[in-house]
């Protein structure tokens, strides 16, 4: 063997770790949306889409209420989403690309019990 030592192939469990801590760097910048570049912002929600993708993680609940599900925006409400309450469902539009999520069961009347 030369003098460069081989480095060893990271288990899966080390490879996963890892990218749950790059998901939870690129979520803590999507968080403090106020003074950060928009060039940023939308770099860090495509890497965190793309890492999410390809470690097979799922975006947290808390994370994916901060993207758009069509165009992968980050949306800064006020800015670029727009978000309504109707018979208690949030409704978050997106300005970009005009799509609706809707989050919430709505009435307790029209839930199942």
């Amino acid at each position: 063997m030369s003098s460069r030592q081989r480095s060893r192939k990271k288990s899966g469990k080390q490879r996963r770790a890892i990218a749950q801590e790059g998901q939870q760097r690129l979520i803590s910048i999507l968080n403090r949306a106020d003074g950060v570049d928009e060039r940023l912002l939308r770099s860090s929600a495509h890497h965190l889409v793309k890492l999410s993708r390809r470690h097979r993680l799922q975006i947290p609940s808390k994370a994916r209420h901060l993207l758009c599900r069509k165009c992968n925006a980050p949306h800064q409400f006020g800015v670029n989403a727009r978000v309504r309450i109707k018979h208690g469902q949030r409704i978050i539009t997106c300005l970009e690309c005009s799509s609706i999520r809707r989050f919430g069961g709505g009435p307790k009347s029209h839930r199942s019990s």
